[in-house]
């Protein structure tokens, strides 16, 4: 098995955690006899993983632990263009993009609109590429950053919660991604992806999850390791998309057919029955 991963810090992330706690480390200590190609990018965007761009913030830091960008063009790294120059070709491929869209806009709402837009096009844009490249693609959401942390991070829910319409910042996160993702479900449901549903496993008032709001810690990073990695070993992908989350330490799995529209509960820990909470709603943007 050769697995490449794709995206941002939520896999790139070593530079948050310090070495041997990031995911990409972790994921190897689950899957030995694996090969992982580390192919993510901390800061980027679904434009930036679509088209290349300068890997800057951890760019040092992976040199420095054995873990160096592949040689770049004009100090732009090209990800897609790497995995479809491969040969033979990776076995496996993980992609998990988009927070550092919504993240660049934070002070700027009123270009929400265009930017879910713009994330919607990317994406399919990356997912037709890849796939054109990899026999086998998993897709992973991104989860909801920490609640406890905004004054001391980003601010996330104190932005998000500026949007128009009902409910509190938490309603509007869990509403935006309903969103966001929606396009994204149906394409796995037609292409028979498997989605690694980090909004669903993790617990947004767990601060012990999280590094500065946004970033996985090493706790996070094994959880994320931990879905990767059953993901990897046991999804038949011959068959229907279905959806792998935690819930209470252990792995579940979902079929991702429609049947029941996808939600995200407040509270994880709490709310065992997701289908109960949100249905259907989607944030409302003003024009």
């Amino acid at each position: 098995m050769h697995v490449v991963l794709l995206g941002d810090s939520t896999i790139d992330n070593v530079c948050w955690t310090g070495h041997p706690h990031e995911v990409t480390e972790q994921l190897k200590s689950l899957l030995p006899e694996a090969r992982i190609t580390n192919y993510a990018a901390d800061g980027f965007n679904s434009t930036d993983l679509l088209r290349g761009a300068a890997p800057r913030i951890s760019a040092e830091k992976r040199r420095e632990i054995g873990d160096p960008f592949p040689e770049l063009s004009d100090d732009v790294f090209k990800p897609l263009d790497h995995v479809a120059s491969m040969s033979p070709p990776p076995s496996h491929a993980v992609v998990s993009i988009g927070g550092n869209d919504v993240r660049e806009i934070l002070g700027r709402m009123d270009m929400l609109q265009s930017i879910i837009q713009g994330f919607h096009s990317n994406y399919m844009e990356i997912l037709g590429k890849l796939c054109a490249s990899v026999p086998n693609v998993i897709l992973m959401f991104q989860y909801r950053p920490a609640f406890h942390m905004d004054r001391g991070g980003y601010g996330v829910y104190q932005a998000i919660g500026s949007i128009p319409g009902p409910g509190d910042s938490v309603d509007k996160i869990n509403s935006l991604m309903l969103t966001c993702y929606a396009p994204v479900l149906a394409k796995a449901r037609d292409m028979q992806l498997p989605i690694v549903d980090l909004p669903r496993s993790f617990d947004i008032y767990d601060d012990e999850l999280f590094c500065c709001q946004i970033e996985p810690s090493a706790k996070g990073g094994a959880e994320i390791a931990k879905l990767l990695s059953h993901t990897l070993q046991n999804h038949d992908f011959s068959r229907a998309s279905k959806f792998y989350f935690s819930r209470d330490g252990a792995v579940c799995e979902e079929l991702n057919d429609g049947s029941v529209q996808w939600s995200i509960p407040r509270d994880p820990s709490a709310e065992r029955h997701h289908d109960s909470v949100l249905q259907g709603r989607s944030v409302e943007i003003e024009p």
